[in-house]
């Protein structure tokens, strides 16, 4: 039974030190399983570190290009309504002056026009003034088919038979 009990002890004994030979083993497989991972997600950390640093600096040059672009645009849409704007300006400013001159020449005209109908105006009362008195106020009015003559204010008439027509004699 001794000789049992030794190899059972022997037995044992190697199953043990099999166990700590193969933990040991699994144990530096594991550890280079493990650095393998990690060197393996380092590794892809980095590359996809890389990609996103290409891939943003692509995106900023992108982007500043694109502002430059806009930047450009838009002062050219600026030089180009400045442009419009002073030619619209300038024919604004052309036009006003076309009506000034036109406004200018049609009052110019009408005042002849009005100073001459004046003057023949004063021409005409100097007639009627020198006919009024020529006829001493007296005014011949038409009504229909009757005649009439009319006198001034404090005036009468008394009708004279001379030289076979009949005259009318003015008194106060």
């Amino acid at each position: 039974m001794s000789n049992l009990l030794q190899t059972g002890a022997e037995f044992e004994k190697k199953l043990k030190e099999r166990a700590e030979s193969t933990e040991k083993m699994l144990n530096n497989e594991f550890r280079r399983l493990g650095e393998s991972v990690s060197e393996a997600v380092t590794s892809n950390e980095t590359k996809i570190r890389d990609a996103i640093a290409l891939f943003t600096a692509s995106i900023e040059e992108s982007l500043e290009k694109h502002r430059e672009g806009v930047k450009e645009a838009m002062m050219q849409h600026r030089r180009d309504v400045l442009k419009l704007a002073g030619n619209t300006g300038m024919m604004l400013l052309g036009i006003v002056f076309l009506l000034f001159t036109a406004s200018g020449g049609t009052l110019w005209y009408l005042g002849g026009r009005i100073q001459a109908n004046l003057e023949e105006i004063r021409k005409q009362e100097e007639t009627l003034q020198k006919l009024n008195a020529k006829t001493w106020g007296v005014e011949f009015v038409q009504d229909g088919n009757r005649k009439f003559l009319v006198l001034p204010y404090g005036k009468s008439a008394e009708v004279i038979p001379f030289q076979g027509k009949e005259w009318v004699h003015l008194k106060e």
